[in-house]
């Protein structure tokens, strides 16, 4: 039985930034985009539970398409699109079919998507993936919140943390997060758990979540608390106009704006825990 469906619009490519973060908002797994004669058409991963009139009413006046996809269009898709990314100078990111070298002084990682999100073509990946570059030091405990595709737990090992805590809720993405630590040889760095950040227990040196902010925002508390003091959060998924609510949550949970990742309409906050 299908789990999945796509939603395709065409949208103006003065909107294309737009668009796609509402359609992040409303829950997509993975938006591929398509250049066309009219515009650029942006196809969509949903889960099945997902609000097809909420839909549409974020993408109006465009007119949108609804299709189920079996699991395995979803992987079939992403192969079609998915080419290597450069996210910063030292890091490439590829799929496992289409390896490239390593960057000059950097590393690579390859990712099969699967069904989760992260691939680093997304500005909000590659925001957290710098933010990860700026923070992370030799022997750095991380806690993973939301790992998805695993991408951020595999660039902390490979920036040289020595361990990484990566948690989500769906299986679904545990399972490809496995494959791919294994994938990239840090399998025995990372460990995967099914369940969401208040079940974790340790003291981290670097907490990182990059999730949509409908369900970042009231989890930051819980990533501060299991920072140990002077640690490191670094929270995308944000957008732009939700800056002032992101700040607002992060002086409540005792963290300190160090610096914020801007990248078209998406925010990535690095925050410092005070005590």
């Amino acid at each position: 039985m299908n789990r999945y469906f796509q939603v395709s619009v065409v949208v103006p490519s003065a909107r294309v930034e737009i668009a796609s973060a509402q359609l992040f908002e409303l829950g997509c797994c993975g938006v591929v985009e398509e250049d066309i004669s009219d515009g650029v058409r942006l196809t969509a991963y949903f889960e099945a539970v997902q609000n097809e009139v909420e839909i549409r009413q974020v993408l109006m006046p465009h007119e949108c398409r609804f299709e189920q996809v079996p699991d395995t269009d979803w992987t079939l898709g992403w192969r079609s699109f998915f080419q290597p990314v450069y996210p910063t100078p030292r890091m490439a990111i590829c799929p496992p079919w289409d390896r490239v070298p390593d960057p000059p002084g950097g590393f690579t990682i390859a990712i099969d998507p699967q069904m989760a999100f992260g691939t680093g073509h997304h500005e909000t990946t590659r925001l957290a993936l710098l933010g990860l570059e700026k923070k992370i030091i030799s022997g750095d405990r991380v806690l993973d919140v939301g790992t998805g595709s695993g991408i951020l737990s595999i660039a902390a090992v490979k920036l040289g943390a020595s361990e990484v805590m990566a948690v989500d809720i769906e299986a679904a993405a545990i399972e490809n997060a496995r494959a791919n630590c294994v994938l990239n040889g840090v399998d025995t760095k990372v460990v995967l758990g099914q369940y969401s950040v208040d079940r974790v227990s340790g003291v981290f040196d670097v907490g990182i979540a990059n999730i949509i902010s409908s369900i970042l925002l009231p989890i930051i508390p819980e990533v501060a608390k299991r920072l140990q003091s002077g640690g490191y959060a670094i929270l995308g998924g944000i957008l732009d106009r939700e800056r002032a609510a992101l700040c607002a949550v992060l002086d409540r949970a005792n963290l300190t704006l160090d610096e914020m990742l801007e990248d078209g309409e998406w925010l990535c906050a690095i925050a410092r825990k005070s005590r």
